[in-house]
């Protein structure tokens, strides 16, 4: 990590209590990131061994475009990068066109990282795997997600007859059509027309140690509605199916050369899947069942664990294909990171005017940050006024344009501000043993008797 920016930078040099904050916060991020999860600690383990990659997968919301909420400083962007340099390999999505930012992580991460970026796709976003050089080696295979013509995304829809238009009988005698008929196929029917993902996976080949993996990042389409939802749940399905038919064409060719399962190479779907939350009475997910039932399986710590700020939702997910190529997680080395525990914390008095959803806990942190972002928050213009209808604890309710009161500016705070500066998803991550040297050694043995 790059920290003489906070000596040396602008920003910093002008703002003494703002660096200190950030040395202060580093430290415990620091001391807090590989401290024991059953002591509140994030778990993560120590990345200098050749015997262990730590993968990860985290969405930074809208990075790099200000949506009205102030732009990110080089306070987060520091935060970002210690939480990043605790892993090996991460894959970020919702990286924007503009990377000016994302080069700072870069900068501050230093020499030894470096970077893969698709272009922009759907809502003009990019994602991006970052990786530390020292432990992981790019093994030059990149690609695209794209999906055939007999494979492409359908649903319900309409399809609107041209003029002069007719159907005719099973005798070619033609069937006159009402002025403005439309023909309404059903789902899974081939159409004239389908789409592709709305943001393109990217799969890229790397290696550790003796491991060999290629590894796909994703965002998923977020669609509400049942229209919405099953277009989530195709592209999800989709891209399992891709891996899954891939994979088995690689085990024949293998099988074929005589060579055993050893020389494939394992397939990894991870990022924001926008998988639903199981149902709370089948405790099913059509989402996450979209990956299960096309092969995928995850850590048993991830299957289950929300992924979102509020720890209500299960967007994120590391998924790997099973029985294809040798992968061994670390049992109990796995988990998400609520860094909020730790930096722009958030106490119950942030929310003690909020009218809570169904489900929902507020993961408080012991004490507030509030106070110490208050003008900052108030730079956006939202900070004093509220940009949307809602209601509060009460039965309080408010319109577009009414003031916030100081408890509804904690809130705003608490639960949207911080959000766009950090993130609403927590990083997701999970440990992999590369040292496959005595499996090898034994092989190498058994065939010379």
């Amino acid at each position: 990590m790059n920290y003489t920016k906070l000596r040396y930078d602008p920003f910093f040099k002008k703002n003494k209590t703002t660096t200190r904050r950030v040395i202060d916060r580093l430290r415990a991020l620091r001391e807090w990131l590989p401290a024991p999860q059953n002591e509140g600690g994030g778990g993560v383990p120590d990345k200098h061994s050749d015997c262990c990659l730590l993968l990860a997968t985290w969405n930074i919301r809208d990075f790099g475009k200000d949506k009205g909420f102030g732009p990110r400083t080089l306070e987060p962007i520091y935060y970002m990068a210690e939480i990043i340099s605790a892993f090996d390999l991460v894959a970020l999505q919702e990286i924007t066109s503009d990377m000016r930012q994302f080069k700072d992580i870069m900068r501050i991460l230093g020499p030894d990282w470096d970077y893969i970026a698709t272009d922009v796709t759907g809502n003009q976003e990019r994602m991006v795997f970052v990786y530390d050089t020292r432990k992981v080696k790019f093994r030059s295979i990149v690609g695209e997600v794209t999906l055939l013509e007999h494979e492409l995304i359908r649903l319900s829809q309409t399809v609107k007859m041209p003029k002069k238009a007719s159907l005719t009988d099973k005798d070619g005698n033609p069937v006159p059509l009402p002025a403005g008929a439309s023909l309404a196929l059903p789902k899974g029917n081939k159409l004239l027309t389908g789409k592709q993902f709305n943001r393109t996976p990217f799969m890229v080949s790397f290696q550790a140690g003796w491991f060999k993996f290629n590894l796909c990042t994703v965002h998923m389409y977020f669609g509400k509605g049942k229209a919405g939802v099953e277009q989530r749940r195709q592209e999800i399905e989709k891209v399992a199916k891709v891996f899954k038919k891939r994979a088995a064409k690689e085990r024949k060719e293998a099988r074929d050369r005589g060579l055993d399962d050893s020389s494939l190479e394992t397939y990894i779907v991870l990022g924001d899947f926008n998988i639903l939350a199981p149902n709370k009475t089948t405790g099913e997910s059509e989402t996450l069942n979209a990956l299960l039932d096309n092969g995928f399986g995850m850590h048993e710590k991830l299957r289950n664990t929300p992924t979102n700020m509020f720890k209500t939702e299960h967007y994120d997910q590391i998924a790997v294909l099973k029985r294809h190529g040798k992968i061994r997680m670390k049992q109990s080395q796995a988990g998400v990171l609520d860094f909020y525990q730790q930096i722009y914390r958030a106490s119950v008095d942030d929310v003690k005017v909020r009218k809570k959803k169904s489900g929902e806990e507020f993961p408080a942190a012991d004490s507030s940050d509030f106070d110490a972002y208050f003008k900052e928050m108030g730079a956006s213009k939202l900070r004093d006024t509220h940009d949307k209808k809602r209601t509060f604890v009460g039965d309080v309710k408010v319109n577009k344009g009414d003031p916030r009161t100081k408890d509804q500016i904690r809130e705003w705070y608490a639960t949207c501000w911080r959000t766009y500066h950090m993130s609403d998803h927590l990083p997701m991550w999970m440990a992999l043993d590369i040292d496959f040297s005595d499996d090898y050694l034994t092989k190498v043995d058994a065939e010379i008797g």
